[in-house]
């Protein structure tokens, strides 16, 4: 979206010039469909078409592109978006860019007036500026990206859902099983660790569906990667604590002199403790300019 909106700014004029120049070659007579038809055809990044009055009522059915029509929309009022029109000496006006309500996606509107009456035209501006040879954007690839995200994403969401299960399933099974301290012990340090990776890879699954599938944007900002990153490395070094933790108490119930190998494990989870602080602090910087 802020990729869309800077080239939008950095080349308005060679857009407002081609769309000024497409409007006035082309005939748009709300009589004749063919003639609607026609205009979809000639520029390609038209979402939807319609025809407002002098008083600012819709008097024309909304087209859309390959043909499609809404009829229901005659007789509603549009004078709330014509009240900071300011037309130029063509007698169009060109909006800036925004969000559009139907397709979710980057837009600007276009009003030409006739007469006493205006046609307004909804262009999507990503098309438009691909029409230009502006930015260059695979919409198929696109979607099998977000394909490929969505399954992965939705793969370790039941990943996740099974190891929440599993721990949850090993804490119960401890109220029906009889066994040594160090068994109670070793199945509630499993359940612990089975519950907090399967969180992780849940949140880890939510961020990537969030940011990758549902509100995928064009050019996703660098801090959205680093809070992932951070995010998970988080849940990561928890779990690796809790796991040390276990190991000190399993090691202390057995044999004292396996100690050491509980404290490399200790020291290892410090290392990733210190990577984590040096992480935020070198991506701070980043993150403030975004």
């Amino acid at each position: 979206m802020k990729e869309v909106i800077e080239l939008f700014k950095k080349h308005r004029e060679t857009v407002e010039n081609f769309l000024t120049t497409m409007i006035e070659n082309n005939l748009f007579d709300f009589k004749d469909e063919q003639c609607i038809k026609r205009g979809f055809l000639n520029l390609e990044s038209l979402q939807t078409l319609y025809s407002v009055d002098e008083t600012y009522k819709q008097i024309s059915a909304s087209f859309y592109p390959k043909g499609n029509k809404d009829s229901t929309r005659v007789g509603i009022d549009k004078s709330r978006y014509f009240s900071n029109i300011s037309f130029n000496e063509k007698n169009i006006f060109i909006t800036n860019p925004y969000i559009h309500h139907k397709s979710g996606r980057s837009s600007i509107t276009i009003v030409k007036k006739y007469e006493e009456n205006y046609v307004v035209f909804d262009v999507d501006l990503l098309s438009l500026l691909e029409e230009l040879n502006l930015i260059e954007h695979n919409t198929r690839f696109d979607k099998i990206n977000r394909f490929v995200y969505a399954l992965g994403g939705y793969s370790l969401s039941i990943v996740a859902i099974f190891l929440l299960v599993y721990g949850l399933y090993v804490f119960l099974t401890i109220f029906v099983s009889t066994g040594s301290d160090g068994f109670v012990l070793n199945e509630i340090f499993k359940s612990i660790i089975s519950i907090t990776l399967g969180l992780a890879i849940y949140d880890l699954a939510k961020t990537i569906i969030a940011h990758e599938v549902l509100f995928k944007g064009i050019g996703i900002e660098s801090t959205n990667q680093y809070k992932i990153l951070g995010k998970f490395l988080i849940s990561i070094i928890i779990a690796l604590s809790i796991e040390s933790l276990m190991v000190v108490f399993k090691i202390a119930l057995d044999d004292y002199t396996a100690l050491g190998y509980a404290f490399y494990l200790i020291i290892g989870v410090t290392i990733m403790i210190v990577g984590l602080g040096i992480f935020h602090y070198l991506t701070k910087d980043v993150c403030r300019i975004e």
